[in-house]
């Protein structure tokens, strides 16, 4: 049944979404419009043409960035966004580990950043990636080792990628984690 697919693939569209938006309140939003998008359009599904999962991320992936492009246009900051900016967290060390390496992946171009956040954060493999992205699965190899070099080359910024090989734990290690952590919160919810 529709509903049943669709409710079991809502946390991970929850955590892909918050990578996306990296605001919890606009993530859920954007899950939720998904959802109901994906319902309106129930019909237009055809699982000939892919897995719903992959027709899901799709819808998820382009109300972000249409919502991204209005957004532009109207840039304001509300005072809540900026006061938790402003916030400091108790695990500081950790929080900034995680933050480097959400700005070294947000610093990524958009075709990249889309690629790997489909196939290291959320599990794609890179045949549904292609699906979702519009792409061939090679592209997407290729995306994503570009986006995996260039994301570990700027979270250590001036160290080379041969020294990462020698770190406790690797920044995506962290990053696997941290989504695990939101499915986990929100699975149990």
């Amino acid at each position: 049944m529709f509903s049943e697919k669709l409710e079991a693939l809502i946390p991970e569209l929850r955590a892909y979404a918050r990578m996306l938006c990296r605001d919890v309140t606009r993530a859920d939003d954007l899950v939720q419009n998904t959802c109901l998008k994906a319902w309106q359009h129930q019909e237009d599904y055809d699982a000939n043409k892919g897995p719903l999962r992959a027709w899901l991320f799709r819808i998820l992936r382009n109300d972000f960035y249409q919502q991204r492009r209005s957004d532009t246009r109207s840039e304001t900051r509300e005072q809540e966004e900026l006061e938790s900016q402003l916030v400091a967290d108790c695990n500081l060390e950790q929080r900034s580990s995680l933050s480097r390496m959400l700005q070294a992946i947000d610093s990524l171009k958009r075709s990249q950043r889309d690629s790997f956040l489909l196939v290291v954060a959320a599990g794609f493999t890179y045949e549904e990636a292609a699906n979702v992205l519009g792409c061939s699965p090679g592209t997407v190899k290729s995306r994503v080792s570009r986006a995996r070099e260039m994301a570990l080359g700027r979270y250590f910024s001036e160290a080379p990628l041969a020294d990462t090989a020698r770190r406790k734990s690797s920044p995506i290690d962290e990053l696997h984690d941290a989504l695990n952590r939101i499915q986990i919160r929100y699975t149990a919810a």
